[in-house]
């Protein structure tokens, strides 16, 4: 299913942070968003193109276009979401190529109220990268800000 609703008023993120772009699609239990690799892309590296370690926060912000697609379904605020981990993060290779159309896909496997575990992958014209990605969705994030303040 296509996106109801913009792109970015369904991410924490805002301005150049916000990485991945439209197309996007989602169904349940899934997302999908999409990166083309220009010159003008945040991390991009003259002649080699953007660092296959920047795929983690394609993902990341996947993930949290998926969250705020469930929110905006249940009429509930955008929250703010932490990578804590990821296992397995895979790169089939070193830069993604200026010119490149990425996809990137997030499948939930599994949730609680504050924890969830997607298996995730970025394809162009075949896989580039794959991981699976803990995320922590605080239940009152402004609590959660101040207590982890020093």
């Amino acid at each position: 299913m296509s996106l109801e609703w913009p792109l970015p008023g369904l991410l924490p993120h805002s301005g150049p942070m916000v990485l991945i772009a439209d197309p996007a699609r989602y169904g349940d239990g899934w997302a999908e968003s999409s990166v083309r690799i220009g010159e003008d892309s945040l991390f991009y590296k003259m002649g080699a193109g953007v660092p296959s370690w920047v795929g983690v926060e394609y993902m990341a912000q996947t993930i949290a276009l998926y969250a705020g697609i469930q929110a905006r379904k249940d009429g509930d605020d955008i929250r703010i979401g932490l990578l804590i981990g990821s296992r397995r993060y895979t790169a089939m290779t070193d830069y993604f190529a200026l010119g490149n159309r990425l996809r990137i896909r997030v499948s939930e496997v599994w949730q609680d109220e504050q924890m969830a575990v997607f298996d995730c992958s970025i394809d162009a014209d075949e896989q580039v990268a794959e991981a699976q990605i803990n995320v922590f969705r605080p239940v009152d994030p402004a609590r959660f800000l101040q207590e982890s303040r020093p």
